[in-house]
């Protein structure tokens, strides 16, 4: 009679495994979780431009924006950075929250006003111009911008809270509708 070695089946390494593979996943999982920042979410509806002579504002682009706060937190959006990349190149200009579109009546918002704190959960939709960007002619491109965001005094949840929110999807074709204002 010939000895042959004895192997361990794959089921049984599988089924081995099955009990100890959850607990060290878990364990490990637990503190990159904890660490990953937690973001504000805001995206872009579709663009529209005003023109050099468009009257309320000059040489920019405009877009219905929706904020969420996923956090645990109370926070305050405003207005940060950005610029509008074009095909070829890139124009800087300035960024302005309105309650809802100016060319229909929004009003512009400014640091502190109460439509732009968020609480836990919430959802809110503003109006975000970009404008004095030196061009708004025929191009496509994508306006590229951050909000600012911070966690209101006094309310808990704030640790790992990103200090800006990028904006997403706020591309335009070139033959982007002019708002009418």
């Amino acid at each position: 009679m010939q000895n042959t070695p004895k192997t361990i089946s794959r089921r049984t390494v599988a089924s081995g495994l099955a009990w100890s593979v959850p607990a060290v996943a878990t364990v490990a999982a637990a503190p990159a979780f904890a660490a990953s920042p937690r973001c504000i979410n805001a995206s872009a509806g579709d663009v529209v431009k005003y023109p050099g002579n468009s009257g309320l504002f000059k040489q920019g682009y405009g877009f219905e924006l929706t904020v969420t706060n996923p956090t645990e937190g109370t926070v305050a959006v405003s207005p940060g950075t950005g610029y509008v990349q074009f095909d070829k190149k890139r124009e800087n200009g300035t960024v302005r929250l309105f309650s809802a579109d100016p060319c229909k009546g929004g009003k512009e918002l400014k640091l502190g006003d109460e439509l732009l704190v968020l609480e836990p959960g919430e959802s809110i939709t503003l109006w975000l111009v970009f404008e004095e960007t030196g061009n708004s002619a025929n191009d496509s491109g994508c306006v590229v911008s951050n909000l600012k965001v911070r966690l209101v005094s006094g309310t808990v949840g704030g640790d790992g809270l990103c200090d800006t929110a990028p904006v997403t999807d706020a591309c335009f074709g070139s033959t982007t509708p002019d708002a009418s204002c």
